[in-house]
């Protein structure tokens, strides 16, 4: 999704940033000219249905190559009530594509609370816009209430293919992993990436018995790290454990969009994955993260893994977790 980024003057010449959008969705629609018969009953039926968006914490601007001193005219002329922005190089508006053979095309987008372009129209017709909007950032504020579907799809699968995982996959991931947040922004996790078959090998005599299902992944992540190069809090919290299990959440997720599975198990040896790894031996091994393609094929897992494979997401009621005060 495409972030705006713009730096303009509103009808009273106070500068307006992209910055000045986060934090709500915001409407953005751009005009050919202040005062015509359509960009006037436009900026009307927007004006008219303030209300509505302001309760769906929405902020409206309109946008035109017009000077602030025609802006404010226009808007002081028709009592309008929303927030008027000019573009007068059309630098912004190029940036959208939304200026033809000189002129503003007449579009609108909406932009969520981070700035990302989530819906657009280009060519607007004026009459029953304003409806279309209303029905779209309607559609947009459901889904951004929603459990994200990513997390929903995540599950510790254990059928794999052994298809080949690319550079570019693996470099996605990682840097996914590497964007996790961290106490002081220390960033203490460490990846080594083995995908060499006679290192695989090797690696595979370090696993548990029950993890005989990863010897399929064309791919193991080993992550480990030392608890001084995270923050040493009260109370012994050693938190270089907490930001890698958020270093790995990231990379589960993006993972999981990319069509892949990403499963850390704990049962191994980490006696031997270091004698295999140039790991420090006052490192810690965190976790060994299986990375592969999902396969329908059940018949390599053993019988309670076919159970699990399919069954439903088994989870505490949320009241036996969580206090609320």
């Amino acid at each position: 999704m495409k972030i705006v980024k713009f730096n303009l003057v509103d009808q009273d010449n106070r500068k307006t940033k992209d910055t000045d959008l986060i934090g709500k969705y915001t409407v953005l629609y751009f005009f050919p000219k202040a005062g015509t018969t359509g960009c006037t009953k436009e900026a009307q039926d927007f004006s008219k249905a303030i209300e509505w968006f302001e309760s769906r914490k929405t902020q409206i601007y309109g946008i035109s190559k017009d000077s602030p001193e025609v802006l404010k005219n226009f808007k002081e002329k028709y009592q309008l009530k929303v927030n008027l922005l000019s573009d007068e190089n059309c630098e912004f508006a190029n940036s959208l594509n939304v200026q033809k053979d000189g002129k503003i095309v007449r579009s609108t987008f909406i932009l969520d609370c981070w700035n990302r372009i989530r819906w657009s129209m280009f060519n607007v017709k004026v009459d029953g816009h304003v409806e279309k909007v209303e029905e779209q950032l309607e559609k947009i504020i459901q889904q951004d209430k929603a459990l994200n579907e990513l997390i929903e799809l995540r599950r510790a699968r254990r059928a794999l293919s052994e298809d080949k995982i690319s550079d570019e996959q693996l470099e996605v991931l990682l840097k996914a992993a590497h964007l996790a947040p961290s106490c002081s922004n220390k960033q203490p996790w460490r990846f080594i990436v083995v995908r060499s078959q006679d290192t695989l090998t090797k690696l595979h005599e370090a696993l548990s018995g029950g993890n005989y299902w990863m010897k399929k992944a064309p791919v193991l992540i080993v992550v480990h790290s030392k608890k001084d190069m995270d923050c040493q809090l009260s109370d012994n919290r050693d938190y270089f454990l907490f930001d890698l299990g958020q270093a790995v959440a990231f990379l589960q997720i993006q993972a999981t969009q990319m069509g892949l599975v990403a499963h850390p198990v704990a049962g191994f040896d980490p006696m031997i994955v270091k004698k295999i790894l140039p790991i420090p031996q006052e490192h810690t091994v965190i976790t060994i993260l299986a990375i592969a393609y999902p396969t329908g094929d059940l018949s390599k897992l053993s019988e309670k893994h076919q159970v699990a494979e399919l069954s439903e997401r088994d989870r505490q009621p949320l009241e036996n977790v969580v206090h609320v005060l």
